[in-house]
């Protein structure tokens, strides 16, 4: 296994490590006929409160359903539609009102205008969230067997979060002639120091034999403004700049300093079946190599089956108007069908 793929099966390992936290379950909900529920907030995000019960388990509840949150005990992060931030503790108010009580004193908010609740301070796994999935196919016919593993991790603090992806796409034929191997691994750095803009740093690691690429290392930094956060989906564009070391297959290493451009889209649904659709687009002009263009274009759905259960299906398409092996594919496009489970 290549020394890129290592350091993907770890991040997969780290992914699914996700512990339960030992809160107590002292939060209140209020449904609209007047139903009253005890448990513990996890995350109000996609349009669905998280609510951990002892008796029922874990809830996924419909926000426009409930009329009253109070989560007294417990410091939470609250995001409105309109990007701003609160710290404070979920005290009682009117009904379809939000009160966050504060160092600097109680603000009520028209649940309507929230879209994120999270809990800031408890423990390194209770700021955790993530999926993982993973699907296999081999056709006899061909003598092509490959195995596709995506794992997503996403660590939160107030107006900041950590995020670590990674994917693997192994491909092994009966007669051993060539490879078509595909491997990222990626962790980012996203802050809010303003209402609706952000700043971000990243680096990465990937390869691409397809594309000639043994192994391509980059770092970058960005900012834009995210132009949607609603309960039904999320928008965000970026502009920055990379810095890149390639290592291709049978030609020296070469440096690339380019631009960045990032479209971001994410659209769900919160009536069961969930389903959601991400859309993820970056295109890189080089800046050290006039003419040259790359472009990733990831987009995938998920629908979910039974509870946390889901299958999905991911299209990736990378395209290199000139890779560094000028023998090697231009373009990589592929789909997959894969099962896998949220946590």
């Amino acid at each position: 296994m290549r020394p890129a793929q290592v350091l993907i099966a770890a991040a997969f390992a780290l992914a699914v490590a996700v512990s339960v936290s030992g809160q107590p379950k002292t939060d209140v909900v209020t449904l609209a006929n007047g139903d009253r529920l005890t448990g513990e907030v996890k995350l109000l995000d996609r349009g669905r409160l998280e609510f951990s019960t002892d008796d029922a388990g874990t809830l996924y509840l419909e926000w426009d359903k409930l009329t009253s949150v109070v989560a007294g005990m417990r410091v939470v992060e609250v995001v409105t539609e309109d990007g701003r931030r609160y710290l404070g503790r979920l005290v009682p108010a009117v009904p379809r009102s939000l009160a966050v009580g504060g160092s600097e004193g109680v603000v009520v908010l028209s649940m309507t205008e929230v879209t994120i609740i999270r809990p800031i301070g408890a423990s390194f796994w209770a700021k955790l969230d993530g999926s993982f999935d993973a699907g296999f196919n081999y056709t006899q016919s061909s003598g092509i067997a490959q195995l596709n593993v995506n794992s997503d991790t996403l660590y939160r603090k107030f107006g900041s979060q950590v995020r670590l992806t990674a994917s693997l796409t192994a491909t092994a034929t009966d007669d051993d002639d060539g490879r078509d191997d595909r491997a990222l691994l990626e962790l980012s750095y996203l802050r809010y120091p303003w209402r609706e803009w952000f700043v971000a740093g990243a680096g990465r690691i990937e390869s691409n034999e397809s594309l000639g690429v043994q192994l391509r290392s980059q770092i970058g930094v960005m900012t834009g403004p995210r132009l949607i956060n609603s309960n039904r989906g999320h928008l965000s564009i970026g502009a920055g700049v990379v810095l890149n070391d390639e290592v291709g297959v049978d030609v020296e290493r070469v440096q690339n300093v380019e631009g960045v451009f990032v479209f971001d889209a994410e659209f769900f649904t919160y009536d069961r079946p969930r389903t959601t659709l991400d859309v993820n687009v970056q295109y890189y002009p080089s800046l050290s190599n006039a003419g040259r263009h790359r472009l990733s274009l990831n987009a995938g759905a998920k629908r979910e089956l039974f509870k946390d259960l889901f299958v999905a299906v991911n299209v990736y398409n990378s395209y290199d108007n000139r890779p560094p092996n000028p023998a090697a594919e231009r373009n990589d496009i592929g789909v997959v069908l894969s099962v896998g489970w949220t946590y």
